[in-house]
């Protein structure tokens, strides 16, 4: 009995071990889709695609420095959808509400919490009513557009599929 007690924890901790190594491999392989002379310029949290249903156009990545803006191009559910991020403007932390009166103003339609934060759908009228999403999570503020509408649970599961990493 003590035998197979040993032999059970020591299958747990070895299957334990493969996820944490799968784990930072699947986050590490994500973060390298960026380029590496990107990826070292950037200062706040990336929010990047893993696993496969999401993939990241590698090519399509560029970041400006002077505004520290950081703008790629992903493909999901058979569509293109541009990515930016920035650092979280000082306004958003000093004063919350700033951020809210930004999803309202893109005409929120609706939002959803996801692992990495909280996404918000809206079609703002400055850019013809374009599906839009956006989030402000750990430090970083996102914008993204898909080149056609997609559905709210394609939106869950694109977000669904992206990290962070710093």
């Amino acid at each position: 009995m003590k035998q197979r007690f040993l032999w059970t924890g020591l299958g747990v901790a070895v299957l334990a071990a493969a996820v944490a190594i799968s784990t930072v491999v699947l986050v590490k392989s994500n973060a390298s889709a960026l380029p590496k002379s990107i990826r070292e310029q950037v200062t706040s949290t990336l929010i990047v695609p893993q696993g496969k249903a999401v993939t990241l156009d590698r090519a399509s990545a560029t970041y400006d420095s002077q505004l520290k803006v950081l703008v790629y191009r992903v493909n999901a559910y058979g569509a293109q959808v541009t990515i930016s991020e920035q650092p979280t403007p000082d306004s958003f932390i000093d004063v919350p509400q700033v951020f809210d009166k930004i999803a309202n103003g893109m005409q929120e339609y609706a939002k959803f919490d996801t692992d990495i934060g909280t996404v918000h759908l809206g079609r703002p009228t400055q850019i013809d009513h374009k599906q839009t999403a956006i989030m402000n999570s750990k430090g970083t503020l996102l914008f993204a557009s898909a080149e056609r509408d997609l559905s709210q649970d394609q939106w869950r599961q694109l977000f669904a599929n992206m990290v962070t990493i710093k």
